[in-house]
């Protein structure tokens, strides 16, 4: 079982460099009891981390990586990038950090498979993932419309596949032609492609296309709940 050992003296330069870190990532994930939920370490031994008096062990650094979608060799080293589009930050405070960075609520929820209740107005999120404000920006998102879901299944392959990440606008409930929704039906949640078709039908689409595809009345349109458009998928490489 690994341990975490105390500071020593000629070690004393580099954990401060690795607390400001661990501090970046707690600022992303909101706070430090945030990030010791997520990363499911005892909030006493994070303050040990932020404040640079002990050193965590490879265990430790791992469930901050994976609870915050930080570069590992980031973390660890403070060499290369924070996050995957290529963001420095060793010279950023935690201020400037969330300056620059939304941070938008994701749940364990998936869609495609299975009943699904979205989040209610007062669920605590899973985790947080940041977000450029000048990226929301350029397409037109606004943070308070935003949340994080699960795909499920293969029904959307090869553009969404099984467990990606979906960011969905929740302000996007106007079907338009082309763009892939979430939608409730029976009691499932379901993500689709949309055709709009002439006799003013609409056409759900399963991208895979062993599926078949469901056409919809207008007069049905009525028995389903559109949660939001898809604005962007995080995928595994």
């Amino acid at each position: 079982m690994e341990t975490d050992f105390p500071v020593q003296g000629d070690n004393r330069e580099t954990m401060k460099l690795l607390s400001k870190r661990i501090r970046a990532c707690a600022a992303m994930a909101g706070s430090g009891d945030e990030l010791a939920r997520i990363a499911e370490i005892p909030r006493r031994t994070l303050e040990s981390y932020l404040s640079g008096k002990s050193e965590p062990k490879a265990m430790r650094l791992a469930s901050i990586v994976k609870a915050t979608g930080v570069s590992a060799n980031w973390l660890l080293t403070g060499e290369g990038t924070m996050m995957e589009d290529g963001s420095p930050v060793e010279s950023q405070t935690e201020e400037e950090i969330l300056k620059e960075y939304a941070l938008i609520p994701g749940y364990n929820i998936q869609v495609s498979a299975g009943a699904g209740a979205f989040p209610e107005q007062n669920e605590k999120p899973s985790r947080k993932l940041a977000f450029r404000h000048k990226w929301l920006r350029f397409r037109g998102l606004r943070e308070k419309d935003l949340v994080l879901v699960f795909a499920k299944g293969d029904s959307m392959e090869p553009t969404i596949s099984d467990n990606n990440t979906l960011l969905i606008d929740t302000s996007q409930r106007d079907l338009q032609d082309g763009n892939i929704y979430v939608i409730r039906t029976d009691g499932h949640l379901i993500v689709k492609r949309v055709q709009q078709l002439l006799n003013k039908n609409i056409l759900f689409i399963s991208d895979n296309k062993t599926y078949k595809e469901m056409e919809i009345s207008p007069q049905d349109l009525n028995d389903l709940e559109i949660i939001g458009k898809v604005a962007w998928i995080g995928k595994d490489v």
